[in-house]
């Protein structure tokens, strides 16, 4: 019997194809730090600092602090005011890059009927923004978490690692409380979401089209956003 899902979020609950946005996002960024740091400088150290969360084994603290450590270092900027600007970025700018995405109404239907059907629902995603970035982009796909007020949202101050690492799974169950054959981990990447399988957790592999392993994955069920509201519709996710 399912009791939880897992929900990844770009490119899942949200439309967000991360070749389209990402360069817009980085851009956003380096103007906005700019009066700190020249452009090559914040960008050498900003994938300085996002590499060494991805490699991150869990033993230095939470993301943030991983990213931070690795972001001063390389950029050499003064911290107080250096992380000030970065915090006024996703309060103030960060909502201008909706439109690089699109809702997908089987969002909303999905938790919406995972609540009536009193499921715990986790936001899954690579914990490598702040809160403030995670909600605003649950509420660009429409389901926003003063709304669905999710059990778990994963961001770079809460995790210490990153998807696949099975201590991001584990992590994940324990905040839900459930065990590992009583979730669902669904999601667009077959490197980063389907090895959740590893642990024995359910997996629902989101086709999005612009994942190439996609077509060589081992999951439990694969399919559209909408596919999955009918497995939960009918019930027979619990039989996956």
């Amino acid at each position: 019997m399912i009791r939880a899902l897992l929900l990844d979020l770009d490119d899942t609950l949200l439309i967000n194809d991360w070749d389209a946005f990402f360069p817009p996002y980085l851009e956003a960024l380096v103007r906005h730090m700019a009066p700190l740091m020249p452009g090559t400088r914040f960008m050498a150290a900003f994938d300085a600092g996002t590499r060494a969360m991805m490699r991150s084994d869990g033993t230095q603290g939470t993301l943030d602090r991983v990213f931070v450590r690795v972001f001063l270092e390389q950029a050499g900027s003064e911290p107080t005011e250096t992380l000030a600007r970065f915090s006024a970025f996703y309060a103030d700018e960060f909502d201008q890059l909706q439109a690089y995405t699109a809702q997908d109404p089987a969002a909303l239907e999905l938790v919406t009927l995972a609540r009536e059907a009193n499921l715990k629902l986790a936001v899954a995603t690579q914990p490598l923004f702040p809160l403030e970035a995670v909600m605003a982009r649950l509420r660009w796909a429409g389901v926003p978490h003063e709304q669905v007020a999710y059990e778990h949202l994963a961001a770079y101050d809460v995790h210490t690692v990153c998807k696949p690492a099975v201590g991001y799974f584990e992590s994940v169950l324990a905040d839900l409380g459930v065990s590992p054959h009583e979730a669902l981990m669904a999601g667009d990447s077959a490197s980063a979401d389907m090895p959740a399988r590893r642990l024995g957790i359910k997996t629902y592999y989101v086709e999005r089209g612009r994942d190439g392993a996609g077509q060589t994955l081992t999951c439990d069920a694969r399919g559209s956003l909408a596919g999955l509201v009918e497995l939960l519709r009918s019930g027979a996710i619990h039989e996956l």
